[in-house]
């Protein structure tokens, strides 16, 4: 769906339908059911009212803007474009089947969840108090944690008595004032070196025991030398906080959703196998000895060979780097097919494809992709007729604004929840991190060690800013934070924990006419898009006369009651 940018933008649309002919009065008699003409077209109420229904189920627009007649002036101009524009489609211009199903599949699988799929699940307060209390100790009491920053000096680059001169040093240079900063930039060994030496808020239990039973006695301010076989650390403790238990109330909601989820888990597992029975699955997805041309996957009448299921995995995992090659993610992805499937057939058997909900949801989203496709033609039939004269006099007076985006040399490794306790899942994560900043762990045996901690791994190669917004855009923020070699240390998203590791980085360069010409282009017409995409659309409601004879298309909306 085009959506016109900004109120200036809007004003210029709603001018150019108010001197095209928004009244109700002038010209040809229109049916009193259409709210809406152009020239070759029109918009009855009932499709008005269908489009504005969908347009609210998805929060596209606020129940005030809808009801104020520049809302409604808005709405139907953006509807009269999509069905302008759809026309000009074909069946081809629909999207690409998900799952093997078409788009209107999908769309009755979405239907079918919304009508008959997940329930609200109640959680008792006596449930959730019990939950609580069994789980206490392993997943609501934090274990005491410290901050400190420390020096560390390698045994392995020095003989005893040069890294005992070295410990004296640094003991003797601190005792007279330097600041503890200075001598980690001076003397430091480890990668904690590019955050002042700092560690922490660490939770016990997250590194070497010898070292934390010699932290946690130690007193805050006071410089210890702990030595350990790898090195030896001059440590100073920041803070220090006590084990401590999370309050009932402050995780209930918590406690409550995991409850619900694993209800909603159950339901799915037991709807997936009754409906695996009912239409019969075969699954040879995993059958080494079947060929290329061999059926692999079949639901009911449904059919996949080897060659195909292949060919969609390999569109499917085009843009996600390697997560296509990790087993689990494979196998996940072929339950989805034979789920949807399975659901498409339930559907409709059960005439869910015959009810008139579905049918007009299905009709404005057929309208949305082919509009989309016609209009995607069009603009690029309109950057590309642009002269290289007009790309370069925009690229010479607004240079800053072009540039051959950064790239990191990445891999990231997420852990799902609900596979161990979240402390657990901490430390597992954080002892994947040290193998994964290690120089000399090579990548394939980071990945064995990552699936037998329950992990994925997935190697992002060279890839930039926009590449990782698909994944999350807290992953993105952290992907740009992180300017040079090293981790970005354990964050949560969505549904899991991830790490990200940056191997190398190379920063963005400005753009040069005439060697980075094609670059500048693609990046003018960007720039450009939504500013051309708002003048095709006013040029085309203007050039077909639309008018607007009623912007009244909620009588009953303002009615008692």
């Amino acid at each position: 769906m085009t959506r016109i940018p900004d109120r200036w933008t809007r004003y210029a649309v709603l001018l150019v339908l108010t001197s095209a002919g928004l009244h109700g009065g002038c010209g040809p008699r229109v049916p009193p059911d259409v709210v809406a003409t152009w020239d070759g077209g029109s918009i009855s109420r009932a499709e008005a009212e269908r489009y504005v229904r969908f347009i609210e189920a998805r929060g596209l627009r606020t129940g005030a803007r809808i009801d104020a007649r520049s809302g409604i002036t808005e709405i139907l101009s953006e509807l009269a474009y999509l069905k302008m524009t759809a026309a000009e489609a074909g069946d081809a211009d629909l999207a690409r089947p998900v799952l093997f199903l078409d788009p209107r599949g999908l769309v009755l699988v979405r239907y079918y969840v919304e009508r008959k799929g997940k329930r609200s699940h109640h959680v008792s307060d006596e449930e959730a108090m019990a939950f609580y209390r069994e789980n206490l100790e392993k997943r609501f009491t934090v274990p005491e944690s410290c901050t400190f920053r420390h020096v560390f000096l390698r045994a392995d680059r020095r003989s005893k008595e040069e890294l005992s001169r070295l410990e004296r040093t640094v003991l003797e240079r601190l005792a007279a004032g330097t600041p503890f900063k200075q001598l980690v930039a001076e003397y430091s060994e480890s990668e904690t070196a590019r955050r002042d030496g700092t560690v922490g808020l660490v939770r016990r239990g997250r590194m070497d025991p010898a070292f934390e039973d010699q932290l946690y006695r130690m007193q805050p301010k006071t410089p210890v030398v702990i030595r350990m076989p790898q090195g030896t650390h001059v440590v100073e403790v920041l803070e220090k906080r006590p084990q401590s238990v999370l309050p009932f109330e402050e995780v209930k909601a918590q406690i409550a959703s995991e409850i619900a989820g694993r209800r909603d888990d159950v339901e799915r597992r037991e709807l997936d196998a009754a409906l695996r029975s009912r239409y019969g699955v075969l699954d040879r997805t995993d059958d080494p000895s079947a060929g290329p041309d061999d059926v692999v996957l079949r639901v009911r009448d449904r059919e996949l060979t080897r060659r195909q299921l292949e060919a969609y995995l390999e569109r499917r995992t085009a843009g996600t780097w390697s997560q296509g090659r990790d087993p689990r993610l494979r196998r996940s992805w072929v339950d989805d097919i034979i789920l949807s499937n399975l659901l498409y057939l339930e559907a409709v058997d059960g005439g869910l494809d015959k009810e008139p909900a579905f049918l007009d949801r299905w009709e404005v989203r057929r309208l949305t992709l082919q509009s989309r496709a016609v209009v995607e033609r069009r603009f690029q039939a309109a950057a590309a007729a642009v002269s290289d004269e007009d790309v370069v006099r925009a690229f010479r007076q607004s240079p800053g604004r072009y540039a051959a985006p950064g790239r990191s040399q990445a891999h990231f490794i997420f852990v799902p929840f609900g596979v161990a306790p979240p402390f657990e899942l901490e430390r597992r994560l954080e002892r994947l991190e040290k193998l994964a900043l290690d120089p000399s762990v090579p990548l394939e045996e980071l990945g064995r060690s990552c699936q037998k901690a329950g992990a994925i791994l997935v190697d992002m190669g060279w890839a930039t800013p926009d590449e990782a917004a698909r994944i999350a855009p807290e992953f993105q923020r952290r992907f740009i934070a992180q300017k040079e070699p090293g981790s970005t240390g354990v964050f949560k998203q969505d549904e899991g924990l991830f790490v990200l590791v940056v191997r190398a980085v190379e920063p963005a360069r400005p753009l040069a006419e005439p060697e980075d010409h094609k670059e500048i282009r693609a990046q003018y017409a960007a720039l450009r898009k939504k500013e051309l995409l708002d003048e095709m659309k006013a040029g085309e409601l203007k050039r077909r006369r639309f008018e607007i004879h009623s912007t009244d298309i909620f009588p009953s909306r303002n009615a008692k009651g």
